[in-house]
C-alpha cells in the first residue's frame, strides 16, 4: 500500500475520531442544559444560572414581601392531584362575584412572587381570583418544571375546580412569561364554556423556539445540531419533544379572545414572538407592546397604560 493511501486512511481514521469526540461533547452539554432548563433543584442554576436572567427574575426583597402580606393572608388554599399524581397548591381569594381570574407566574417563581399585583388589582375591581403554583414552583410538587406544556393540563383541573365551587363562573387566565404560555397553551384543550378570555404577558411562540434563542444568546454552539441533541434528550427526560410543547400549534385550536402583551426591550422573550403569536390564533389576537420595558416590566413600569389596556379588553367582551 503507498504513502498516499495510507495517508488518506490515516486522515479519515481522525477524522472519524474528531466527529465522535464533537458528538460527545455537543450531546453532554445537550443533556447539561435541558437539566439546567428543567429540574427544579438543579444546581448550576441555583448556583449560576440565575445570574444569567434579567433583575426582574431574582427574589423580591423583604420590605415588597411585607408590603404585600396583608393580601395575602386573605388567601384560602387550594389544591388538587393531577394526572400524574402530583399535588399541586393555589391560592384562592374569594368574594361575591361569578368573575374569575386564574393567575399564573412566570418561570422558577411563585404566585406569590410573581402575581401578588395582579391578584390584588383584580380583587379590587370585584374578581374572585385563584393563583395557582405551577408545577415544580412554591408549594406545589413536582420536580420538572412543565415549561407550559405540562401545565396547560394542570390548567383545565384548576378550571374544573373553580366551576365544581361556582358553576356560573365567567373564567380569565391572565399569565406572565411560561404562565401565559402554559394560559395560551391551554387554549387548545377542550374548555368547558366557563371560559371566556385568555390574556398573555411576554409568552414565547414555543419552548423550542425559546431554547434557540437563549441559546443564540448565551452559548457559541452550532444551533441546528445542538438542538437536534436537546430535543432529543427532552423527549427522554420529559416524556415530550421540545417541538411539541408549541403555543402556536395550540392557539390555532383556540377560539376565545386574547390579548397578548408584550415589552419592547424583552431580552429574555424577544418581542418578534408577539407578531406569531397573534397571527397563529384561530380568533385573532389583541396585541400591546410597552415601549422601554423590558421582560414583564410593563405592569410595575406602566402601570396604568398596562390595566387600562387590560380592562378594556375585557370590558370589550365581558361588559
Amino acid at each position: 500500500m503507498n504513502f498516499w493511501l495510507w495517508l488518506i486512511i490515516i486522515g479519515i481514521i481522525f477524522i472519524g475520531i474528531a466527529l465522535l469526540v464533537g458528538f460527545w461533547y455537543l450531546n453532554r452539554w445537550a443533556k447539561f442544559y435541558v437539566n439546567a432548563a428543567v429540574e427544579r433543584e438543579n444546581d448550576w442554576f441555583a448556583t449560576e444560572g440565575a445570574a444569567l436572567f434579567d433583575k426582574s427574575w431574582q427574589q423580591r426583597t423583604d420590605e415588597e414581601d411585607h408590603a404585600d402580606a396583608d393580601f395575602w393572608l386573605r388567601e384560602v388554599t387550594w389544591k388538587i392531584t393531577t394526572q400524574d399524581r402530583l399535588k399541586l397548591t393555589a391560592a384562592s381569594f374569594t368574594q361575591d362575584s361569578h368573575r374569575w381570574v386564574i393567575a399564573l407566574h412566570g418561570y422558577r417563581s411563585t404566585g406569590f412572587q410573581d402575581m401578588n399585583d395582579v391578584a390584588q388589582v383584580y380583587f379590587e375591581k370585584g374578581y374572585n381570583v385563584l393563583v395557582p403554583d405551577l408545577r415544580g414552583h412554591g408549594r406545589s410538587e413536582g420536580k420538572i418544571i412543565g415549561l407550559g406544556w405540562l401545565d396547560r393540563l394542570d390548567l383545565v383541573q384548576w378550571i374544573d375546580e373553580i366551576i365544581a365551587q361556582d358553576s356560573q363562573a365567567e373564567i380569565i387566565l391572565h399569565g406572565c412569561s411560561i404562565g401565559g404560555a402554559a394560559g395560551l397553551m391551554a387554549s387548545g384543550e377542550k374548555l368547558p364554556a366557563q371560559v371566556k378570555l385568555f390574556i398573555a404577558d411576554s409568552s414565547f411562540t414555543s419552548v423550542y423556539s425559546e431554547f434557540k434563542w437563549l441559546l443564540r444568546r448565551y452559548t457559541k454552539f452550532p444551533v441546528s445540531r445542538f438542538m437536534v441533541l436537546a430535543n432529543r434528550y427532552a423527549r427522554r427526560k420529559m416524556g415530550y419533544s421540545l417541538i411539541k410543547a408549541s403555543v402556536t400549534r395550540q392557539l390555532g385550536s383556540n377560539h376565545l379572545p386574547v390579548l397578548l402583551l408584550h415589552g419592547e426591550k424583552d431580552e429574555f422573550v424577544p418581542v418578534k414572538e408577539l407578531a406569531a403569536l397573534a397571527k397563529a390564533s384561530a380568533l385573532p389576537a389583541k396585541t400591546a407592546v410597552f415601549s422601554d420595558c423590558g421582560h414583564l416590566e410593563a405592569k410595575e413600569q406602566k402601570p396604568k397604560e398596562y390595566w387600562q389596556t387590560v380592562f378594556t379588553f375585557i370590558e370589550k367582551y365581558l361588559p
